[in-house]
């Protein structure tokens, strides 16, 4: 990180410090030979290789904070009108501002100042060779990563003293004070959980504002530069190159990897299909094989029933002339089969049983001028 100059803008004059200097510089108005100055200031350093913040006291700044409605279709045409009509000066003017949106409205902090104010500073210091990285309200030096709080106030002094309210890194406010406000006075005007004050008095409830700026400042917002004066930032092209050149290679990876994905489902579709003959064919095998199955298990199975048709066949040879059926049954759990009939000699149709394998005569009695009976034979 380049090294920088930090100079301060005020009503009396400016004020030029840096890191590497033990001890700032102080010029009163009117300021000549400014970029001289500076680099006389720097020593040995090269202007080339070095940073400079402009710093304007807040007492040289038109602050103004005013609401749009969420539908506003082009915020900064919307600003740009409102500091036609708000300015309290003409001609050209730098102008920086920050919109915080809320349930119902933006809220729109503004900051403004004549151009003709700073440009001959500015040209000066840019003719020397140095690198003109910001121009911004001084409050801004003092928003850096040490103040972790959610809400916290900053009180300037100067013409007025200035209340400035700020949200984590957001200015939220700013309130100009015609006396230095009381303790009770501050809580009521800052909500915050803590005001800082450059060299604050014992007992005042604020607190020293230098662990502020001991820490680099964000710049965030409020640049007021004009864009003329600002350099390119090479180091955040080159970032956001890699930032594409990792895109790419992601997505090319990614591409890679589907085209391989979808290549080899395409293979397994193609050797499915080529594999579809023979898979119909085994399922008609199989098919074949279970009708054939069943077929066996049929025909094994007319194996061991009981043989009807022969046992038809001895019935009809051995039954008397004198003798016919009229009821044959077969009990399909015990295969035992019932014969009922009529005969004209029982003594005939008893002798001849015992031709029917296990028969049983079960019972007899009188119908129609015959003997009824009832034979049960055991098929198994």
């Amino acid at each position: 990180m380049k090294e920088s100059v930090e100079i301060f803008i005020r009503p009396d004059g400016l004020q030029i410090q840096a890191a590497f200097q033990p001890e700032p510089e102080f010029v009163s108005h009117p300021v000549t030979d400014l970029g001289i100055r500076v680099t006389r200031f720097c020593g040995a350093k090269n202007p080339s290789g070095l940073n400079v913040f402009f710093y304007l006291s807040e007492d040289l700044l038109f602050y103004k904070k005013f609401s749009l409605p969420l539908k506003t279709a082009d915020i900064k045409e919307a600003v740009g009108y409102q500091l036609a009509m708000l300015a309290p000066f003409e001609g050209k003017i730098l102008h920086g501002y920050t919109a915080l949106r809320g349930k119902q409205e933006y809220s729109i902090s503004l900051y403004a100042l004549q151009e003709e104010k700073v440009i001959p500073l500015l040209d000066a210091v840019a003719g020397q060779g140095f690198h003109l990285a910001g121009l911004f309200p001084e409050s801004q030096r003092y928003v850096t990563r040490h103040c972790k709080k959610k809400q916290w106030g900053l009180l300037l002094p100067g013409r007025f003293t200035k209340l400035l309210i700020f949200s984590e890194h957001s200015i939220l406010d700013r309130i100009l004070c015609h006396a230095v406000p009381s303790a009770d006075q501050l809580q009521k005007l800052s909500p915050g959980e803590v005001i800082y004050s450059p060299a604050p008095a014992a007992g005042s409830g604020l607190q020293d504002s230098a662990p502020l700026l001991a820490e680099l400042p964000l710049h965030k917002e409020f640049n007021l530069l004009p864009a003329s004066y600002r350099r390119p930032d090479y180091l955040r092209y080159v970032l956001i190159g890699l930032c594409i050149l990792n895109l790419c290679a992601l997505l090319g990876v990614a591409a890679i990897k589907e085209y391989t994905i979808l290549n080899q489902l395409k293979k397994a579709d193609g050797e499915i299909a080529a594999l579809q003959p023979q898979i119909k064919e085994v399922e008609q095998l199989r098919l074949e094989e279970k009708q054939l199955s069943e077929s066996i298990n049929r025909i094994e199975g007319i194996g061991q029933n009981f043989d009807i048709i022969g046992f038809f066949a001895k019935l009809t040879k051995d039954l008397p002339k004198n003798s016919y059926l009229d009821q044959i049954r077969m009990d399909d759990i015990t295969g035992a089969i019932q014969l009922q009939g009529y005969t004209d000699d029982i003594a005939d149709l008893t002798g001849k049983l015992d031709a029917l394998n296990q028969a049983k005569l079960k019972s007899t009695s009188r119908r129609k001028n015959q003997t009824y009976f009832h034979v049960e034979v055991t098929s198994k």
